[in-house]
């Protein structure tokens, strides 16, 4: 009998627990915070483009301009526990990419001026999900930015604090929000094969800058539509890259990559363009027939560089491929999409052209 009495009370006592600690945190919603990453204000919270936008614009686009690549937020707080309810829009399946990342929330934290990595969180099965990111931290106020999914759509966010503790829009973000480098282009703009939301190249060279970088990268897409043109020539910004050579043609590069550069450099004369070579498939390095379509690739964009330099036009730059990824081959997760490592390359050989010319504008 006591025995059994005995084991009932460790129950009780397991099952109230975890109620007692819910009691004492609270979630807001982070719709209340700093959002940052996002070209436009959208009809729909954590989509990167309104419907009302992509309605010129390709299916694919239409479809992938509700991922939430590149979104944040930016928050301030002295609770010493952090968690997360986010809502994704679907379960996502991809291959070459972790859970984190397309569908996990991603938060650092500002120590000493610069911006460190806590934790994930991670999605589990369904589309609700919660997660407690960190514990037991101490009681002053910091600085944090959460990064959203990269290849999911959030259909709402929820951010968990102590119940005693402030939670607030940061008094002095860290992220310049009044400068702002919008990058355009294919699926390793969006962040595949990231490990996680922060390790995106656009992601990273925001910290580093600590300026607010917007990820229109879109996967299997971005080949130059003049949709895209005339929406990008309506975002406001200091510098556009276009990283948009991976999944167009050769031929469809030298019809549209002329025009689409023409119409920003005639509608957003004060900004520069950085335009960037694809990156160099590494089993274009053995399969002949692909290796001739990049290096056609890359052939036809530079074409169209140097006649727009020949024009006149001052405000533009190039990035080769060789500069992006290393040379040891190492840098990919299947060939084509990168890792950690190769976005790190990436974002070092894009930091100093981006600097350069942001210093000319």
């Amino acid at each position: 009998m006591k025995k059994t009495f005995l084991f009932i009370a460790i129950i009780a006592c397991c099952t109230v627990a975890p109620s007692y600690a819910q009691q004492n945190i609270r979630y807001v919603d982070a719709a209340e915070l700093l959002m940052i990453g996002k070209a436009k204000v959208t009809d729909t919270l954590y989509h990167r483009i309104s419907a009302s936008d992509t309605r010129a614009m390709p299916d694919a686009i239409k479809r992938l301009a509700k991922r939430s690549a590149g979104i944040a937020i930016l928050f301030e707080t002295n609770s010493t526990s952090i968690r997360a309810k986010w809502k994704l829009h679907e379960e996502v399946y991809r291959a070459n990419m972790t859970p984190a990342a397309h569908s996990g929330l991603d938060l650092y934290c500002l120590r000493n001026g610069k911006w460190q990595f806590i934790r994930v969180a991670l999605p589990d099965k369904g589309n609700s999900q919660l997660q407690v990111i960190v514990e037991r931290m101490d009681s002053t106020l910091k600085q944090f930015m959460l990064y959203l999914p990269l290849y999911n759509t959030v259909d709402s966010l929820q951010i968990g604090i102590d119940n005693n503790a402030i939670i607030r829009s940061p008094a002095t973000p860290a992220i310049d929000t009044s400068k702002r480098v919008v990058i355009y282009g294919s699926s390793i703009v969006q962040g595949a094969s990231a490990s996680r939301p922060g390790m995106a190249y656009p992601a990273i060279l925001q910290r580093q800058f600590g300026y607010d970088f917007i990820n229109l990268g879109f996967s299997g897409s971005a080949k130059m539509e003049p949709a895209l043109a005339e929406y990008l020539a309506t975002v406001r910004a200091d510098c556009f890259v276009l990283d948009c050579i991976p999944n167009p043609t050769p031929q469809q590069i030298e019809e549209r990559s002329y025009p689409f550069i023409k119409y920003l450099l005639t509608h957003r004369p004060e900004v520069p363009i950085i335009i960037v070579e694809t990156v160099f498939r590494e089993n274009a390095h053995w399969d002949q027939r692909l290796g001739e379509r990049v290096r056609a690739q890359n052939k036809a964009i530079r074409q169209t560089w140097e006649q727009l330099k020949k024009e006149g036009y001052k405000n533009i730059y190039y990035v080769e491929s060789s500069l992006l990824t290393g040379n040891d081959h190492e840098a990919t997760i299947d060939g084509v999409h990168l890792t950690d490592l190769g976005f790190s390359r990436m974002a070092a050989a894009l930091q100093p052209v981006i600097k350069k010319a942001l210093q000319k504008k």
